[in-house]
């Protein structure tokens, strides 16, 4: 898409010395420069496979619910003390 976009001749100034040194387009700079202010200020989110990884981080448990009484401590004898 093409659109207008009007610098003052201070900022043309610069611009045309920086196309001169890194050897670019006007329009190839200011795309750039756009291109970096977007990434720098739209919300940034988790890429998926983390935001997938951290909504179930142990997959393996899903398909078979662990037995609650598999992770109770042994009860002790009646006789010992518990210390």
């Amino acid at each position: 898409m093409n659109f207008s976009v009007h610098f003052d001749d201070v900022t043309v100034t610069r611009l045309n010395k920086a196309v001169a040194q890194v050897g670019l387009t006007r329009n190839r700079i200011i795309g750039r420069a756009v291109q970096e202010w977007l990434d720098r200020t739209e919300q940034q989110d988790w890429p998926e496979l983390l935001k997938s990884h951290f909504s179930n981080p142990a997959p393996d448990l899903a398909e078979s619910p662990l037995a609650a009484k598999a992770w109770r401590p042994i009860e002790p004898a009646a006789d010992k003390a518990r210390w």
